[in-house]
């Protein structure tokens, strides 16, 4: 995809983003101005749902289904999509609707410095978790003594 598109699907995130802090900030518990949420809702739904397919059209289904990050549109968009058709979701599948914050997470694919940000710290994760075991090891020969 090109750079202008890359740059309006992020702008559409962060748009996503800072509605749903609104949202939480303004109106806690959706109570006051719900016609107003569900509208957005609705508008940021329909959207990432037009570009993921966009999107798959544009990579072809086995391109597209290679990359973990177009799974995780997949799952995120789907569950914005039954969170609009099912609004009364029952029990447990009612978490699902705080999937909607982790839309932000779709900006690390579509920024590129974001994206290197997360490949470096992906690859730092093994160093770190063993200074954390080391640091472990060391507190706890010391609570021992």
């Amino acid at each position: 995809m090109g750079i202008r598109v890359q740059l309006s699907v992020a702008a559409l995130i962060a748009g996503n983003f800072i509605m749903n802090v609104v949202e939480k900030w303004i109106d806690p518990d959706g109570d006051t101005y719900p016609d107003i949420w569900v509208g957005f809702d609705i508008f940021f739904n329909v959207s990432f749902a037009v570009e993921l397919l966009w999107n798959m059209y544009s990579f072809w289904l086995r391109r597209f289904w290679k990359s973990a990050w177009n799974v995780f549109d997949v799952i995120v968009v789907t569950i914005g999509l039954m969170n609009l058709v099912l609004s009364d979701l029952p029990g447990p599948l009612s978490l699902l609707r705080m999937m909607r914050a982790f839309r932000v997470f779709r900006l690390f694919k579509r920024v590129e410095s974001l994206h290197k940000i997360m490949k470096s710290l992906s690859k730092a994760i093994p160093g770190v978790a063993n200074a954390f075991l080391i640091l472990l090891l060391v507190m706890s020969i010391y609570a021992i003594l």
